[in-house]
């Protein structure tokens, strides 16, 4: 693969500059409350699974062995979470009201986000491009969240699961220039909308933490 079809969108893409530090004092805030840990682990285990029951709906035929494995590595994730979810809370949890954080705001997050790119994009294209928007999202949340359980103390270790958004991100690049993408070109309205939607949702884990 040439380094340009994807390396100028992943050093180019910022996220906003305020989101960050709200993000780590949000983190601190969740890991230090057992019971609000359990709750912010099973939206993370939400928003895995939303992702990979897109991917299963975008595929109108037989999927690909790239997307089977993209479809099972998300699950996984969804399943990691859970697990760790229930482990903190200390007795099964479903996905509701009471079990997660910011519901509302972390469906609309997916919703939207598909929604928005869908009207740019289609087909094919449009599955990877969300894929790629979300695995920009993720790599920067999760590290930022690693840091933060490292500091605190907590035995949750994310350096698998980052490994495979990465790979992951560089698999949607490739497959978007064999598909004739202007990935460069097209990328940054996709994240600029993202930026929104990710804004709206952090704002709803604020309110749920506080």
């Amino acid at each position: 693969m040439e380094q340009s079809l994807i390396m100028p969108p992943l050093t180019s893409w910022m996220p906003q500059p305020t989101a960050e530090p709200r993000l780590r004092a949000l983190l601190a805030r969740v890991s230090a409350a057992p019971q609000l840990h359990a709750r912010f682990l099973n939206t993370l285990s939400l928003l895995e699974h939303i992702g990979s029951r897109k991917i299963m709906a975008t595929q109108s035929g037989a999927p690909g062995g790239e997307t089977l494995q993209h479809l099972a590595e998300e699950a996984r994730h969804a399943f990691f979470f859970k697990r760790q979810a229930e482990a903190a809370a200390g007795h099964p949890l479903a996905y509701g009201a009471g079990e997660i954080m910011a519901g509302p705001q972390a469906r609309a997050y997916m919703a939207r986000l598909d929604a928005f790119i869908a009207r740019g994009a289609k087909g094919m294209a449009a599955y990877l491009y969300m894929s790629l928007v979300v695995e920009l999202r993720a790599i920067w949340f999760y590290r930022i969240y690693q840091d933060v359980l490292a500091a605190a103390g907590r035995p949750i270790r994310l350096t698998g699961l980052l490994a495979e958004e990465t790979r992951h991100l560089q698999e949607m690049g490739e497959r978007l220039a064999a598909l004739g993408e202007d990935v460069e070109a097209r990328l940054p309205s996709f994240t600029a909308y993202e930026e929104t939607r990710f804004s709206h949702l952090l704002c709803g884990l604020e309110r749920a933490a506080a």
